[in-house]
């Protein structure tokens, strides 16, 4: 059975991946009476949702680094920095003490040990976090962090599909005006079917989707709320 994270993080980014193969599908099966090309979608869709479901999280996971690195660090590393004003300090101080309760550290950074002490600083906070990971699992209890971590987990893993995207639907689209042309002998456009205009439409819509809304910045925002709900839960551990 498909959990709820696997589903909208996993399996959603590959099914608009593929939305251009469906659609495509669809609109020739109504073009030309058949359903061969509705059958023969849904089973390409089904052979390869799972391989790139596997591909997109492999993808996303992979680039996950750069994307840190070009942020400034891990969002929930970043946010514990004295240096980040994304919470308060009043907020950052609670949270360092906390934390230290749960899981003790030989110095807990103060503004002036995390500037003389970048990196070991961040050694803590990372660990902070990694504590906090592991102990709030509990989907029920911590059902909007759940929801951020699928929120990121989907932006990231269609992030990382985007150059296979951006190629499917360039290969597609030269595809559909090169079956027309052969089919017609000609490039006189008005010749060809409704469908030809759909399709075509279609795979520029999602081309375009691909290249302006799929960037690192689209997945920056789920990634810092995600890292903000992480820490909101340490007020329910003991």
């Amino acid at each position: 059975m498909i959990d709820n994270y696997a589903l909208k993080a996993r399996i959603y980014p590959v099914l608009i991946f593929l939305a251009p193969l469906i659609l495509y599908g669809c609109l020739y099966s109504i073009e030309f009476k058949t359903i061969t090309y509705v059958v023969y979608s849904a089973l390409f869709t089904g052979a390869l949702t799972y391989l790139f479901s596997q591909l997109g999280r492999d993808q996303g996971k992979a680039r996950e680094p750069s994307l840190w690195t070009d942020w400034g660090g891990a969002p929930s590393v970043q946010i514990l920095r004295w240096s980040n004003s994304l919470l308060d300090s009043h907020t950052k101080q609670r949270y360092h003490q906390k934390l230290q309760s749960l899981c003790p550290v030989q110095n807990i950074p103060d503004p002036n040990y995390e500037r003389t002490n970048p990196s070991e600083s961040d050694e803590i906070y990372k660990a902070w976090g990694k504590y906090l990971i592991s102990h709030t699992r509990d989907c029920k209890k911590y059902s909007l962090l759940l929801k951020e971590n699928i929120n990121y987990g989907f932006r990231r893993n269609l992030w990382g599909l985007r150059s296979f995207a951006i190629a499917l639907n360039i290969l597609v689209f030269i595809s559909n005006w090169l079956f027309w042309f052969l089919k017609d002998k000609s490039f006189n456009l008005m010749s060809y079917p409704q469908s030809f205009v759909y399709t075509s439409t279609v795979s520029i819509i999602f081309l375009l989707f691909w290249i302006i809304i799929v960037r690192a910045d689209w997945v920056k925002t789920p990634a810092f709320s995600y890292a903000q709900r992480l820490y909101e839960a340490v007020d329910q551990l003991n």
